[in-house]
């Protein structure tokens, strides 16, 4: 199975073996979301955020959204960078 990097944190923690992806990323709790991907200053979408704020918030907190920090976890060995080249 292939993993496609998180727009908001950048590590690869999204599956992408189905069409439909909908997963929340386990490090920084943002819900893959295209379209809020395509406007990401615009405050759209199922994350109740826009994607530049979470950029922000994870640089700052380690998650998307403050108040969502007991629910994630720090990036696996496979999720990092280094280690998703092709």
């Amino acid at each position: 199975m292939k993993r496609i990097q998180c727009p908001c944190c950048e590590y690869f923690t999204v599956d992408s073996d189905d069409e439909v992806i909908v997963d929340i990323c386990d490090v920084c709790f943002w819900q893959y979301d295209a379209v809020a991907h395509d406007y990401p200053d615009k405050n759209i979408g199922a994350n109740h955020i826009s994607l530049s704020a979470a950029r922000e918030n994870y640089k700052k907190f380690e998650v998307c959204k403050k108040e969502f920090k007991h629910m994630v976890r720090e990036p696996l060995e496979v999720e990092l960078p280094e280690n998703n080249l092709e």
